[in-house]
């Protein structure tokens, strides 16, 4: 199941999560803060209804004294007391509900009573609505009582409601850290048991099909990426290592041969040069065939003494002498060396693009250069271009050179050899195999690489890289 680019990284998934918990937690918290302002307009209300309440029996308290003393003073305050339960009503609540709308109703029709009373008081000297004034005052009693008594509900409901809502609050966050604890379990738990399981195969040797899960998150993959990357260059140097001991395995075989065959070469070249001396003062008649075998018996013995030189070189540790060189003198000097050994029809270009100097041990990188320098010129068959490129490449302190032939090429089985020691796509008997072998070590002690490039008939390009600042190991 393809994940949404959003859920593709690790930190990204954790920080959703957050933000979910923290939107229902913010919620929660404006659902609570609304309740609380709520409750606290209520209790401002409810100041206001029980002041209401309180204006109200003193208004009954005022219309008794008024009713039975005649007392113009008592009137006075009746009519005091009225005019502020009117005031509380307009102020705090004006028609805000049918309780406090028709509270007001209700004093201004007792005002009315009243003072028709106290009008006709004066004239008559008796009451003539004392029956319905004390009716109006007593159902404004029970209204303030029953606005005091419904906010005062309400306040209570509110509170409940506030109850129920923090009980909602413990569950909601109990079920979403549920849910967030199973999806962090998939979405992040899981993605880490998959780069366990995938480490532990590596530390079995199981590393063969080992693949990223689709819906695994930009930091597993990029783990995995680094870890299939550390086990190409594991098994880069592993191949190394085994190369290197199969190369001291050989040297230590070769140099004993050798060693074991110089002698024996020694005494037939010595024996061959006889021969022909013998054979050429003796003047015996049709000896001019015996005379080319032996000939050809002491070139043969010391080619094979040449061969005998590359095995003690190539098996021989020989001692690093490293020295400052500048570069493009070196590279005219082991140019001449070799290019006036080459074919008239071999062009040969030398170009130096940035001149400096550079440590190595001069004799040893001349035989490795001698030796890719010789390969392009015998793989050009007698025809064909020969391109010699250096320079220094200071922002990386390298030294570079290039040896470039337009010749046949390099077949890509071929590609993965070229660099064992006998290996050679050389006819029989015109090549050891050891030049190119040789010439990695060579690199390799200097602290630098050797790379090749070529394509069947499009020619085949060396290069090599040296540090110029390092001294070679010794």
């Amino acid at each position: 199941m393809k994940q949404h680019p959003f859920l593709n990284s690790l930190a990204r998934r954790i920080q959703l999560g957050y933000c979910l918990l923290l939107l229902l937690v913010a919620l929660i918290m404006l659902l609570v803060a609304l309740g609380l302002a709520d409750i606290r307009q209520r209790v401002a209300d409810l100041e206001t209804v029980s002041a209401l309440s309180d204006t109200v029996l003193e208004i009954r308290r005022y219309e008794k004294n008024w009713l039975l003393y005649r007392q113009e003073q008592d009137f006075r305050e009746n009519q005091t007391q009225i005019s502020n339960a009117l005031a509380l009503l307009r102020e705090k609540h004006g028609q805000s509900s049918s309780g406090a709308a028709e509270l007001e109703r209700e004093l201004l029709r007792y005002r009315e009573l009243i003072n028709k009373d106290f009008s006709f008081f004066q004239v008559a000297r008796h009451h003539a609505e004392e029956e319905r004034i004390r009716s109006v005052g007593k159902h404004l009693v029970d209204l303030s009582g029953a606005m005091n008594a419904g906010i005062r509900r309400s306040i209570d409901s509110k509170l409940a409601s506030l109850t129920w809502t923090g009980i909602f609050f413990v569950l909601a966050v109990a079920a979403l850290a549920l849910l967030l604890g199973r999806q962090m379990t998939k979405l992040v738990v899981q993605p880490l048991q998959h780069i366990a399981e995938y480490t532990r195969s590596v530390a079995q040797g199981c590393c063969a099909g080992l693949k990223d899960a689709d819906d695994d998150p930009v930091e597993i993959q990029a783990v995995s990426k680094a870890i299939r990357h550390m086990l190409d260059v594991l098994e880069k140097r592993e191949k190394q290592l085994v190369q290197s001991e199969k190369l001291a395995a050989v040297g230590t075989l070769v140099a004993g041969v050798a060693h074991e065959l110089n002698n024996p070469l020694s005494n037939a070249s010595s024996s061959a040069q006889i021969l022909l001396e013998e054979l050429q003062e003796a003047k015996i008649p049709e000896s001019d065939f015996l005379i080319e075998m032996a000939a050809q018996i002491d070139e043969e013995t010391d080619r094979a003494r040449d061969i005998i030189r590359s095995l003690l070189e190539f098996a021989h540790d020989r001692e690093m002498r490293p020295a400052e060189l500048e570069l493009g003198r070196f590279i005219r000097q082991t140019s001449k060396l070799v290019v006036k050994d080459f074919p008239a029809e071999v062009a040969f270009t030398l170009e130096i693009s940035r001149d400096g100097l550079f440590f190595a041990d001069k004799r040893q990188l001349q035989q490795a250069l001698i030796n890719i320098l010789r390969n392009a010129g015998q793989a050009l068959e007698g025809r064909g271009e020969v391109l010699l490129r250096a320079g220094l490449d200071e922002e990386r302190g390298e030294a570079l050179i290039e040896v470039r032939d337009n010749g046949p090429g390099i077949s890509a089985m071929d590609m993965e050899k070229i660099f064992d020691p006998f290996y050679t796509t050389k006819d029989v008997g015109k090549g050891s195999g050891l030049g190119l072998a040789v010439t990695r070590e060579i690199i390799a002690k200097h602290g630098g690489e050797i790379s090749v490039e070529s394509e069947e008939g499009r020619g085949a390009a060396f290069l090599i890289r040296l540090p110029v600042n390092t001294l070679p190991s010794l």
